[in-house]
């Protein structure tokens, strides 16, 4: 569904682009000198980009001219023509009657295994199983919603309003921001993704997960996610993903006779009690527990989760749902989940320290090592009475696979050595179609490049031994010479990316506080007949960077008399919608029969 279509004519219109490079272009001459304050002071991604334009007599005139002219030579090079096409005349015949048949729908699967194909009926009675589940949603007539959607903006600004004295500019700003331009469509959209299970046909899907960016309270959502990463990253049993995971567990060695087990929760996020996870959380906000955290308000961080996990009101085609009990998908629920199971995980597993060696959950995923008794009956009563008190906790349920020397956990198969350490080696399921994308897709040409490279890394990262990175490795080229590529295309790349990946260190270097960037980004929607990036590095710096007989860019001075150090030109292109973009199936108004003609009353 990656797979992107030639669109049918290159790109002639570049004016929001170079007006998007002026601007950057003099805001980088103002602020030559001044260090990157805006990161120092302000680590925060909730921000909103200022619309402030540089005045012109501010900006040295050889800099206005340069981009001036750079504006009129590079526009030539854009010119609109019909393009040719990278799918067949039936292909796209196909794809177009798709986009218009209404009984069907596209949806993805769990997991990444691709997309499946279901009728609407199917669809819409798959969701329903969900929806009229009464303990959870409570249906709204759009009238309701429409008076909670305003009740909701109300109830936030008084919240912005009291708490003001707590929160950051930029951070009131960013609320705001996100409550205004989600007003048109104050509501997520509620959708399935389905579990696709080998040889057999199931009715198991996976339970709905809300579109995040259309929902009113998102960027308080987005703000009580930000307060409660740093106290849910500092739990006991948190781990960051596979690579630190991997990290954790290469120094282990393990007695004789230890085993290895996971076990997940069942529909987590939805069975996470509102109420009482809210009355936990918040207790541990007000304790002594939750002091070393300096970042917060306390009162005000709890009213917000009171807020955001309160009003989770949703859209399902013509019919509007509130979300009454569990955690409404799309707002702050990873770090939610981790705390709140965490509150029960920091007080039942230190008395069963002399039988967990190692104990670590990724939000519902848990892997852990088991010391088993010298008796074999007391070790099974010993197991089962830690399942159970694992079950513990306001309803969560939990699935155990059985004690072993070898689990699947993540994106990673363990295994027991008989030195007593652990292996590991890259988990892939039976399943898996590994849709890489084709190289006739409409992507740059650095996508194959990228592709390679960061699967190459994450083999060496993951695997233990040499074989099994050697093995990966082939499997991997394999499957891109499936998918199109060629060994030629394929053999220098993958080359490189070994010798990377030998080289590669996983702590970044510190990032350097005192000095801006020094590069521009020229941003362009991709187009493959469109200009090549090579030419357009020629004409910027035969004209901007470094015009004959003219200061070269970065020695020439803003008003202050400081160097715009600007070296460095970078093309980032926006590609165009993909498959998967045009078959998106979040919002199902207009296709089909609607919604409310399934329910009966």
């Amino acid at each position: 569904m990656k797979f992107i279509p030639t669109p049918p004519y290159t790109n002639d219109s570049i004016a929001p682009s170079l007006q998007r490079l002026r601007r950057d272009t003099h805001l980088k001459t103002i602020f030559a000198g001044d260090g990157d304050y805006d990161y120092i002071q302000r680590p925060s991604k909730l921000y909103v980009k200022s619309s402030w334009q540089p005045p012109l007599a501010d900006i040295p005139p050889t800099i206005e001219e340069r981009l001036d002219l750079f504006s009129i030579q590079v526009k030539t090079l854009f010119q609109k023509k019909k393009a040719t096409p990278n799918i067949l005349p039936f292909q796209r015949s196909l794809l177009t009657s798709l986009l218009h048949d209404h009984n069907l729908l596209f949806p993805d699967s769990d997991k990444g295994l691709g997309p499946c194909a279901v009728t609407h009926d199917q669809y819409i009675h798959d969701c329903l199983l969900h929806l009229n589940d009464t303990t959870t949603y409570l249906r709204l007539t759009k009238h309701d919603a429409h008076a909670h959607a305003l009740q909701m903006t109300d109830t936030i600004q008084s919240w912005l309003f009291d708490n003001r004295k707590h929160l950051d500019k930029m951070d009131i700003k960013y609320i705001r921001h996100h409550m205004i331009s989600n007003q048109i469509n104050p509501y997520g959209q509620f959708y399935l993704t389905y579990k696709i299970h080998k040889g057999m046909k199931t009715d198991d899907s996976q339970p709905a997960r809300m579109l995040r960016c259309q929902q009113s309270p998102h960027g308080l959502g987005k703000w009580v996610d930000q307060m409660l990463q740093p106290i849910a990253s500092s739990q006991p049993s948190y781990f960051k993903d596979s690579f630190e995971f991997k990290q954790l567990i290469t120094p282990l060695s393990l007695p004789i006779g230890a085993r290895l087990f996971t076990c997940d929760a069942k529909s987590m996020y939805t069975n996470i009690p509102t109420e009482p996870a809210i009355a936990c959380i918040s207790a541990y906000l007000r304790s002594i527990h939750g002091k070393p955290f300096q970042h917060y308000h306390p009162q005000t961080l709890i009213d917000a989760i009171e807020i955001v996990f309160r009003n989770n009101v949703i859209q399902f085609g013509d019919t509007y749902w509130r979300q009454i009990s569990g955690t409404g998908m799309g707002i702050s629920r990873p770090p939610w989940a981790t705390i709140f199971y965490a509150l029960h995980e920091n007080n039942f597993l230190p008395p069963w320290s002399h039988h967990i060696l190692f104990y670590k959950r990724f939000i519902d995923d848990v892997f852990g090592i088991w010391i088993p008794h010298p008796s074999p009956a007391q070790d099974t009563i010993n197991w089962c009475s830690f399942k159970q008190t694992m079950q513990q906790w306001h309803g969560l349920q939990w699935d155990f696979t059985p004690l072993s020397t070898s689990c699947n956990f993540m994106d990673l198969t363990i295994t027991i050595t008989p030195s007593g350490h652990l292996s590991t080696t890259l988990y892939e399921k039976a399943q898996n179609l590994y849709l890489y994308i084709p190289p006739h897709s409409a992507h740059p040409s650095g996508m194959l490049s990228g592709l390679v490279h960061g699967n190459i890394l994450r083999i060496h990262r993951l695997c233990s031994s040499p074989e099994d990175i050697k093995r990966k490795s082939s499997e991997f080229f394999t499957r891109l010479t499936h998918r199109g590529y060629t060994t030629k295309q394929l053999t220098p790349l993958f080359t490189s990316a070994h010798q990377r990946a030998l080289l590669y260190n996983p702590t970044p270097p510190p990032k350097n506080t005192l000095h801006k960037d020094n590069k521009l980004f020229f941003h362009l929607s991709f187009h493959p007949e469109d200009p090549k990036p090579s030419t357009i590095h020629k004409l910027w710096d035969s004209v901007v960077a470094n015009p004959p007989a003219h200061q070269p860019l970065h020695h020439v001075t803003n008003l202050h008399g400081v160097p715009t150090s600007i070296n460095n030109l970078t093309i980032a292109y926006s590609r165009p919608p993909n498959l998967r973009n045009k078959f998106s199936i979040r919002n199902i108004v207009g296709r089909g029969r609607d919604v409310s003609s399934y329910l009966v009353d």
